[in-house]
């Protein structure tokens, strides 16, 4: 089964990373404001952005079907 780029696309749209990811987006915009939009904070920012979509991947994996689950 070869990956096209609609299987890959839709792996974004998947709950378990949009979640983390977006509240990860949100800390770090919130957290480079407050720090005076200076490098270092972009460069916080970008990493707190990193680990929110690290974490969101790792759900996806660990998450994989139970079994009973419809």
């Amino acid at each position: 089964m070869a990956l096209d780029l609609a299987d890959f696309l839709e792996l974004f749209f998947v709950r378990r990373i949009v979640i983390p990811l977006g509240v990860a987006a949100a800390i770090g915009i919130g957290i480079y404001y407050l720090s005076g939009k200076t490098p270092t904070s972009a460069a916080v920012a970008f990493g707190i952005g990193i680990i929110g979509l690290v974490i969101g991947v790792i759900w996806h994996i660990a998450g994989g079907s139970k079994s009973g689950a419809a």
